[in-house]
C-alpha cells in the first residue's frame, strides 16, 4: 500500500537555492564567516533534506602554530550544519 502511494505521489525538483554561492580563495576556504554563511545558506536552501534541518554556522580553521613564521593569509572559513564541531563555531544568521 505504501509503495502504490508513493508511487502516485508527483515528484517535486528541489527548491531553488537563496542568494549566490561565493567564490572560495585559492586555498579552497571562504575568505569571510559572511562568505561561508552564504555559503551554508545557498547549500542548505537547494536541498529538501537540509531545508528543514540546518543551522548554519561558520568557523575560522586558520590557528597560529609556535614556531611557525605568521601566516599572511589568516582567513580560512568553513561551514557546518550544526555546532556539533565545538565551541570555535559561531552561528550565521
Amino acid at each position: 500500500e505504501a509503495a502504490t502511494l508513493r508511487s502516485l505521489a508527483a515528484q517535486q525538483p528541489p527548491p531553488e537555492p537563496v542568494g549566490a554561492e561565493p567564490p572560495k580563495d585559492k586555498d579552497g576556504a571562504y575568505g569571510s564567516k559572511g562568505d561561508a554563511c552564504s555559503a551554508c545558506k545557498f547549500a542548505a536552501t537547494a536541498s529538501c533534506a537540509m531545508y528543514k534541518t540546518c543551522v548554519c554556522y561558520a568557523t575560522n580553521t586558520h590557528f597560529a602554530v609556535g614556531g611557525i613564521p605568521d601566516a599572511k593569509d589568516t582567513q580560512h572559513w568553513r561551514w557546518a550544519c550544526g555546532d556539533e564541531g565545538g565551541s570555535k563555531y559561531e552561528l550565521c544568521f
